[in-house]
This record gives structure tokens, C-alpha cells and sequence, in this order.
């Protein structure tokens, strides 16, 4: 057993994907639900929820970056797929290499400015109108999602490099006995 599946066979592991479950059930369900409340209040009861927008705004943040982080895990988020089924071996892995190169130096960039965000809105405290809720609640969910995604990255890099590294080897290998 490697590292890297010494790490996706962790605990950590496991508990980060049911973090992220939950998440995107629970803010799934109350964003359908609020909506639902906020139709029937507005057209059958002829009033108002005051204030669901702040707090539907937060809870979709949440979804929608843990929705993309969980894309990362299940390696299931958008690419372009066209170029690599054009390509031999050798290149398409060479090529998916450098792919997941630059989502992980790209991840780990947005992690910083994630981090950078919201120490300017800790350090500003903005909050909403209505319920005077800090901005800091929603937009932790970049800085949250960005880190997860950088996790996953780098630990699919790692293994991306460890697999292309081994079809070398076993590429070099194959082409010294064919010279023989």
C-alpha cells in the first residue's frame, strides 16, 4: 500500500466526504424548503418571509462550493475531454499531468485568496442588512471549498505523478528488451 492510498483509505478521508454529503444535503433541502415557504407565504398567504434572501444567499454559498469541491473528489467536474482521446499513451498522460498541475497550483491560488478574503472580512466585519448575520459565514465557504479542492488536487496529483512514473518505467523497461 502506497500513500496515496494510505490517505484515501483514511479515516480523514472518508469523514471529509460525509462532511461534504451532509453539506450539500442539508443546504439542498433548505434552500428547496425556503423557497417552497417563501412561495405559498407570498401568493397564499400574502405575506413575507423578511429577510430569507440573506440567509438562502449563504446557505446556496455553501452548497455551491462544497458542490465543487465534491466534484473534485469524484474527479466528475468539468473538462475538456476532446484533445486527450486524440493522443497516444504517453502524451495523454504526460498531458493529464500537467492538467492536474495547474487545477492543483490554481486551487492552492484561490486557497490564499480564500484565506486573504476572509481575513479582510474578519478584520471589516460586514454583515447583512436584515439580519446583521457577518458576511464572513458565507464567504468562508470559498475559503472552505478551495481548501478541500487543494487537498483533492494534490493528492490526485500526487498520484497522477506516480502512475506516469511507473508507465515509464515500465515503458523504458518494455523498449530495453525489444533493443535486446
Amino acid at each position: 500500500m502506497n500513500a496515496i492510498e494510505a490517505i484515501k483509505g483514511s479515516l480523514f478521508w472518508r469523514v471529509l466526504g460525509l462532511f461534504q454529503k451532509a453539506i450539500l444535503i442539508l443546504s439542498s433541502l433548505f434552500v428547496a424548503l425556503i423557497m417552497c415557504a417563501q412561495v405559498l407565504m407570498r401568493y397564499v398567504f400574502k405575506s413575507d418571509l423578511y429577510g430569507m434572501e440573506e440567509i438562502i444567499v449563504i446557505v446556496a454559498f455553501w452548497l455551491y462550493f462544497m458542490g465543487s469541491s465534491y466534484g473534485v473528489y469524484e474527479k466528475s467536474h468539468v473538462r475538456a475531454d476532446i484533445i486527450p482521446q486524440l493522443l497516444s499513451e504517453k502524451p495523454r498522460r504526460i498531458l493529464s499531468l500537467a492538467v492536474q498541475a495547474t487545477m492543483t497550483a490554481l486551487c492552492l491560488l484561490f486557497s490564499w485568496w480564500g484565506l486573504d478574503f476572509i481575513g479582510y472580512s474578519l478584520q471589516e466585519m460586514p454583515r447583512t442588512l436584515i439580519w446583521a448575520i457577518p458576511l464572513a459565514v458565507g464567504q468562508s465557504s470559498v475559503l472552505a471549498g478551495y481548501l478541500i479542492m487543494s487537498f483533492y488536487s494534490v493528492v490526485y496529483l500526487a498520484e497522477e505523478f506516480l502512475e506516469i512514473r511507473a508507465f515509464l518505467r515500465k515503458d523504458s523497461t518494455a523498449e530495453a528488451t525489444q533493443a535486446r
